[in-house]
């Protein structure tokens, strides 16, 4: 049950995402003149707004969701929605900022637009936080626009980066049409529930669902959400921009591919309701990110530049969690969201972590193909772990369709490191530590999976009871999951074949979409 809030706690949330935008207002109107004072007082307000989020968090947890009364007219306004999605995603905000901030101190030390960047910093993050307290739909689209433009003013910080500035040109165009997109969403919503709240379009969505009576303004407006979703996170084929903003300042890459890319993720959970009335967008899920995070992964071992490699990687974890928001796993592709963007700002602002994460990923190989049956003792040892330490900690792994297809993935990956660690040469101390390592691995995914369960199982919608259509796209994916990995084992085996060299020539391409890209921006300013 939610609680209406007409004063605390539930205003005092305005204080953190406003706050921060107060102060790069007064920094822009020379109210604070002191490069130095405006750090102090961004990376203050922003230890701050930490805080106060923590602490609205435990009441949230332990009371329930609340939301505040909407400031504004009729129902065009702001409102904060505090439940355990919103306050979650505002921690990983406001921490993600406060380290940003405090590095941008030392990385830009001495030059002379310092205070422009920590004004324009500034606005992003404030713009972030409304769009994940956002209680209202029209708050949220106004968020998610004023988010993409902040950054967009952060790519071009150096003008004079040729290569920057295109890939900023790109990456408006894509944000562009994703925004389109979302505005015609939310009059579509709005007009077919009659209400602007969040939390109201979530009732009235499940609502529909359980009665099976779908209108169709809102399935028209689920598949365009899971289309806007797909556009922020540099799905392919619009993943070019991606790869070409690294000129741009470290900051900004790590609150990139740390941060906003996560949006589309973010929006899609927001909206889960919404989005299973649909067929065709949990299809639409689970091709896009599917394919894309097989594309990604794959072109990312194909690549010397390391931080083309990191942009790989990045699109490669956007697409798997948008494949598991098409299973219906919201729960674990937010604790996954909160993993991978931990892991991404720690690498892009430590060099070491990120040289570390190329050689592991890209420079370990196996010397030899394994045998076709050492491949399926491995995948039978997987099997059998999963199902030991899931009965150990009385968990049905087979309660759920979708959780049921996310976990025969992870079952292959597991198969996988096992296939690296026992091959023939191995030594009985590697097999034995790569046995080890993949319980451990088994049993921190199950733990993930029971505390997402239990921080998020409230706040997120639920699996959904999935039809034919459905079904076969989420056993395809699986069955094509299965066959990456094997064709990866035997890849030793495979890189002399002429086949496989000109797929590595394609896949260092990216499969030109990005080309193509660049030749359709090309010939319209031409013809302009």
């Amino acid at each position: 049950m939610e609680i209406l809030v007409a004063g605390n706690p539930a205003l005092i949330g305005y204080l953190a995402p406003l706050s921060l935008a107060v102060v790069a207002l007064m920094a822009s109107l020379n109210l604070v003149r002191s490069v130095n004072l405006t750090f102090q007082l961004g990376r203050a307000v922003s230890a701050g707004s930490f805080a106060l989020m923590l602490a609205l968090g435990v009441v949230t947890l332990t009371s329930g969701p609340m939301v505040s009364p909407l400031v504004g007219i009729d129902d065009i306004g702001i409102a904060l929605r505090l439940d355990a999605l919103s306050v979650m995603m505002s921690w990983l905000v406001t921490l993600l900022g406060l380290l940003l901030i405090q590095f941008s101190r030392n990385y830009l030390d001495g030059d002379p637009r310092q205070k422009l960047f920590f004004i324009r910093l500034y606005l992003t993050v404030s713009a972030v936080l409304l769009m994940v307290l956002a209680g209202n739909l029209w708050q949220l689209t106004l968020a998610w626009i004023g988010m993409s433009l902040a950054l967009h003013e952060l790519l071009v910080f150096y003008p004079e980066r040729s290569r920057a500035m295109r890939a900023a040109r790109k990456k408006f165009i894509v944000a562009r049409l994703g925004d389109a997109g979302l505005i015609v969403a939310a009059v579509l919503i709005a007009q077919t529930f009659g209400t602007t709240d969040l939390g109201m379009i979530r009732e009235a969505a499940a609502a529909a669902l359980a009665s099976g009576d779908i209108p169709v303004n809102a399935a028209i407006a689920a598949i365009l959400i899971v289309i806007v979703a797909a556009l922020k996170s540099a799905m392919f084929p619009f993943h070019g921009w991606l790869l070409e903003v690294m000129e741009t300042p470290t900051p900004v890459s790590a609150l990139l591919h740390a941060g906003l890319l996560n949006a589309g993720i973010f929006l899609v959970v927001r909206f889960g309701e919404l989005v299973f009335l649909s067929t065709p967008a949990l299809i639409l899920l689970i091709v896009l990110g599917g394919f894309t995070a097989i594309f990604a992964s794959s072109s990312m071992i194909t690549q010397t530049s390391v931080k083309v490699s990191l942009a790989y990687s990045s699109m490669a974890h956007m697409g798997f969690m948008l494949m598991l928001c098409g299973f219906g796993a919201h729960t674990v592709a937010i604790m996954h969201l909160i993993a991978h963007s931990c892991y991404k700002a720690h690498a892009f602002l430590s060099s070491g972590s990120i040289i570390e994460y190329v050689r592991n990923t890209g420079a370990q190989k196996l010397d030899t193909a394994p045998h076709p049956i050492s491949l399926l003792v491995n995948m039978a040892v997987s099997v059998a772990v999963f199902v030991g330490v899931a009965t150990a900690l009385g968990i049905d792994i087979t309660k759920r369709p979708g959780e049921t297809a996310m976990i025969t993935i992870f079952m292959i990956a597991v198969a996988y490191l096992l296939v690296k660690g026992n091959s023939g040469k191995a030594p009985i101390q590697v097999i034995g530590r790569t046995m080890l390592m993949a319980t451990l691995v088994t049993a921190a995914f199950f733990a993930l999976e029971v505390t997402a369960e239990a921080l998020l199982g409230g706040a997120v919608a639920v699996y959904p009871p999935l039809n034919a259509q459905t079904m076969v796209a989420i056993v395809l994916t699986v069955a094509t999951f299965g066959i990456v990995m094997a064709f990866s084992a035997f890849l030793p085996a495979l890189v002399n074949r002429p086949a496989w060299q000109a797929l590595y020539v394609h896949l260092k391409n990216g499969l030109y979409a990005n080309t193509l890209f660049d030749r359709f921006i090309d010939t319209f300013r031409l013809a302009r």
